[in-house]
């Protein structure tokens, strides 16, 4: 990593400013054995809030993807460079930052203001996640994302069609009965004209109540086919990923064998030319 992380000496003695930056407190152990160093790429999940009010202000696990960087080289903030490398592998715990420690007096507009201390919940999943590992988790994350897409779709949909019934059903109001004559003839008259009129709205509500289910049913196949679709594009999107980060590995594995073949080829030259 030395030529990712070029002042790594300089990294290594970073001294945090503020006595408030700190770990405040342990949500989940860790495995207690497997530590960062300085320079190596760590996969993290975090959730970032402000210490004065608690609004959150970043969090990698509602977008759906953990964060990757490179500890103790200036990639993030300070409390993190230092706070990161005390956890071990697994570890979750909450952090106190500083606003020294953090964004300082300029802040991240417009989501955290000047000297504004921070909170974050921090998760490290991983130290050095190998690529393959890296291709799989990322296409785990897109289908979890979709499939979530669409849950939250559904939920605002139902939510709407009750909203929408609601005034229908106050608007019509409670029903008022009939009011029967005097002579008997007459309220037997009503009473078969009622009952008539009571099974036509009862064949009627049914009705409805049919085509009410039968929208829903078309509504939820066709979500299921938009999201299978969306899926598979997102799987596809993965599938490309991999095969990029394979042409790339291969590249650089060629590349490495051509500079020892061409070393091997300069250094028998040289003994060739110095023979007697």
């Amino acid at each position: 990593f030395s030529s990712v992380c070029t002042h790594m000496s300089v990294s290594a003695s970073i001294q945090l400013e503020s006595v408030s930056t700190r770990i405040v407190d342990e949500l989940e152990p860790g495995d207690g054995a497997s530590f960062p160093k300085v320079g190596d790429k760590l996969l993290v999940h975090y959730t970032g809030c402000l210490a004065a009010t608690g609004r959150c202000f970043d969090s990698s696990r509602a977008r759906g993807h953990a964060f990757t960087f490179t500890v103790g080289c200036g990639k993030v903030i300070k409390g993190w460079d230092v706070l990161l490398l005390r956890l071990c592998k697994g570890q979750r715990v909450k952090l106190h930052v500083g606003a020294v420690d953090g964004y300082g007096a300029a802040g991240s507009p417009p989501n955290v203001p000047a000297n504004a201390d921070l909170l974050f919940d921090v998760e490290l999943i991983d130290i050095n996640e190998p690529l393959v590992k890296e291709g799989i988790r990322y296409r785990k994350e897109l289908e979890d994302k979709a499939r979530r897409e669409v849950e939250e779709q559904q939920e605002r949909d139902a939510k709407a069609a009750m909203a929408s019934e609601g005034p229908k059903a106050a608007a019509s109001g409670p029903k008022r009965p009939r009011e029967s004559d005097e002579s008997g003839s007459g309220s037997d008259s009503d009473s078969s004209s009622s009952s008539s009129e009571s099974s036509g709205a009862a064949r009627k509500r049914k009705e409805r109540k049919k085509d009410k289910k039968k929208e829903k049913r078309e509504k939820k196949r066709r979500e299921r086919k938009e999201a299978k679709k969306s899926s598979k594009k997102e799987a596809k999107r993965g599938r490309k990923k991999e095969k990029k980060m394979k042409r790339d590995r291969e590249t650089v594995q060629r590349s490495v064998i051509t500079g020892k073949r061409l070393k091997l080829d300069d250094s028998a030259a040289d003994t060739e030319g110095r023979a007697p």
